[in-house]
């Protein structure tokens, strides 16, 4: 009898060996996919940066310029404060002066004239400011949820875990929807 117990091992060496083959084949296209989608997720996060950077530029060049307006707006008002006031003290005093206060008159209707354009026109500046804010934080979510999206896949390759996997393709998912949102 021998001392160690014959094993056959050849069998054993063969079977191990194509488990670990078919192992890292399945892993290997499963990785490979991982590596494909963190590219395509990457490629998101680029745009979705540039375009984040271009709304909030956009945003503040649109909230500048109605600040511009705003105060074209207060100085119309203010001149129109100031003829009236003038004219109220021409009147007071009983000035005969009929060509002045047809002056201040005409400056008065000419401000007032100013003022709902300007109104108009500073408002619709503000809510494409707004707009192109909402805009621009759609970008940022994107770029958030893609980084993550990415950092899991990464992660899922490195320690061969599915389920990471999983979470970085809805996270991936989830921040084409904002990228996509960010267009509408």
């Amino acid at each position: 009898m021998p001392e160690t117990p014959e094993v056959e091992t050849e069998n054993l060496r063969e079977r191990i060996a194509e488990a670990h083959e078919e192992l890292a084949r399945e892993g290997v296209q499963w990785v490979k996919y991982v590596g494909l989608c963190a590219a395509f997720f990457a490629v998101f996060a680029a745009v979705s940066a540039l375009r984040s950077g271009d709304l909030i530029n956009e945003a503040l060049i649109a909230q500048i310029k109605a600040s511009d307006t705003w105060n074209e707006y207060q100085s119309a008002r203010q001149k129109e404060h100031i003829y009236t006031v003038a004219l109220d003290n021409l009147t007071d005093r009983g000035s005969k002066n009929a060509a002045l206060v047809h002056s201040y008159r005409s400056q008065i209707a000419k401000e007032r004239s100013k003022e709902k354009p300007l109104a108009a026109r500073a408002g619709k500046l503000e809510e494409e400011a707004g707009a192109e804010v909402s805009r621009h934080h759609a970008f940022e979510y994107a770029v958030a949820l893609l980084q993550v999206a990415i950092a899991l896949g990464a992660v899922a390759a490195l320690a061969r875990s599915m389920p990471a996997w999983y979470v970085s393709l809805v996270a991936g998912v989830v921040g084409v929807a904002f990228f996509l949102r960010g267009f509408i």
